[in-house]
């Protein structure tokens, strides 16, 4: 049984995790220290791409390339990741199969450049976009500046000659009509409410994440086959500390559940929302979702 420190977490359980292949017990254990340890979130991450970079290679067993494929691939970041990681297998490849009979062989595969390398064209793409959102800011700033320069600069009064004051022709008693303008309409009040759409299957430190605020927070989930009559939820913390609860939820064509929270309800932290088939006296247990708050 997994102990809830970070020391007991090596790196086998760590890839068991991410595999889905640990019980309930040791995936709450994992699940709860995650949550607390930023260090073994680090770990979690790199693992994620190593595992891509083994899958890319080759170097995992016919059962956990199975397991990769039906248990890890849950989220576009990980379908991104390996994708990435096949592309430059492939293309580091070919420059390993070049460099086989030279002297600096050994030096290569000690450092193991080909499963280290994605790693980098990460953080180059990273910088990359960095740049990128920086000259686009910089430009909308001055395009602001140049349609709205402020205050603006004074000028020197140009000399006029004196004119003479010239009679004007203008009624006895008469006066400008006042001109009245209606103060416009105060918009309506429209409620604020977050919208927050777990998957799943999909792990805790892969769960969708939002931000605290509005009135309500709309939960939607997409329901699986085979459909039921009606729906029951309950949304508790991660620790199972009650939240919300509700029965008698129907879905929609598209196959989703609806439902709002009220805010005030949800703090800040990692909670689950537990979902229920209900069909006549039978219940059925229909998944559990994962999502945070921050």
């Amino acid at each position: 049984m997994i102990e809830g420190t970070q020391k007991a977490f090596s790196d086998e359980i760590i890839r068991r995790f991410l595999l889905g292949s640990l019980n309930s017990a040791e995936q709450s254990a994992f699940e709860h220290s995650l949550f607390v340890n930023a260090e073994l979130e680090e770990r979690v991450r790199l693992a994620e791409l190593d595992m891509s970079d083994d899958y890319s290679a080759n170097r995992l067993s016919a059962a956990e390339r199975e397991l990769f494929r039906q248990r890890f691939l849950l989220t576009a970041n990980r379908k991104t990741e390996l994708e990435v990681s096949a592309a430059l297998h492939s293309n580091f490849a070919g420059v390993g199969v070049q460099t086989h009979h030279f002297w600096w062989q050994p030096v290569v595969n000690f450092f193991d450049v080909r499963r280290h390398a994605w790693k980098y064209a990460f953080a180059a793409l990273t910088l990359m976009l960095l740049l990128l959102a920086t000259a686009l800011l910089v430009k909308k700033e001055r395009s602001r500046l140049a349609v709205d320069p402020g205050i603006p600069h004074r000028t020197a009064p140009r000399p006029s000659p004196t004119s003479m004051s010239q009679p004007a022709h203008h009624p006895p008693n008469s006066s400008a009509p006042a001109h009245t303008e209606p103060s416009p309409a105060l918009p309506a009040h429209e409620e604020v409410t977050n919208i927050v759409v777990p998957e799943s299957g999909t792990p805790l430190e892969s769960s969708p994440t939002m931000l605290k605020g509005g009135d309500h927070v709309t939960i939607q989930l997409i329901v699986s086959e085979p459909l039921a009559n009606s729906y029951e939820v309950v949304v508790t913390t991660v620790s199972g500390e009650s939240v919300f609860a509700a029965e008698g939820l129907n879905h929609t064509e598209e196959r989703i559940l609806s439902f709002d929270v009220p805010a005030s309800s949800i703090k800040t932290g990692d909670f689950q929302v537990t979902l229920t088939r209900v069909d006549g006296g039978s219940k059925q247990s229909a998944g559990t979702f994962y999502f945070r708050v921050r």
